[in-house]
């Protein structure tokens, strides 16, 4: 049997993607590779199709590569949030993160974004009535920050697909990027 040698980072990704006590490194790459060839329908022998293949970034939370980036796909828990954007994500989180964690207090120590207690429609600042709470409309990195500090204080999963507009100042124009994160295992 072949011995790999991986980064420490690449062996945290294999680890958060595993079941405990079900899951070997080995299992959790055969998953990965299953899952990647299903999604692209390819002879895996196909150089040239493996070549041309878009590369998936997968970014770690809080990552500075967001510029010139819009929303794909955003999975919280096991649900699908359709039609997403930036900041339409940071006012989602925040709506429910202040039903989970129960007052303003609670979702203003969670977050970074700015927010105000009522309605404050200046400066940039949103209402959502559902939450009772004004959030500031702000950058992708920081929505993105936001957006994730508010899934760990809620303990649910929050996964991330985006893609890089073909700008030059992007970090991968064309290309896609993940960024997820899950509750540790128990």
């Amino acid at each position: 049997m072949p011995t790999i040698t991986l980064s420490d980072a690449t062996f945290a990704k294999i680890q958060a993607y595993a079941e405990p006590l079900v899951d070997s490194s080995d299992s959790v790459i055969a998953r990965v590779f299953d899952h990647y060839s299903s999604q692209n329908k390819s002879d895996p022998n196909d150089k040239l199709h493996a070549a041309a293949s878009p590369k998936i970034w997968v970014l770690p939370v809080g990552t500075s590569e967001l510029m010139h980036t819009s929303l794909r796909d955003v999975i919280l828990g096991e649900r699908a949030l359709p039609d997403m954007n930036w900041n339409s994500l940071t006012r989602h989180m925040h709506t429910l993160a202040k039903k989970n964690l129960g007052s303003f207090e609670a979702l203003r120590r969670a977050t970074k974004a700015n927010i105000r207690d009522g309605r404050v429609e200046v400066n940039g600042y949103r209402f959502i009535p559902e939450a009772g709470v004004s959030v500031q409309g702000t950058d992708a990195i920081k929505s993105c920050e936001s957006s994730f500090m508010l899934a760990r204080a809620m303990n649910m999963p929050l996964s991330v697909t985006f893609e890089w507009r073909q700008k030059e100042d992007a970090a991968h124009p064309g290309e896609t990027g993940l960024i997820q994160w899950q509750p540790p295992s128990r």
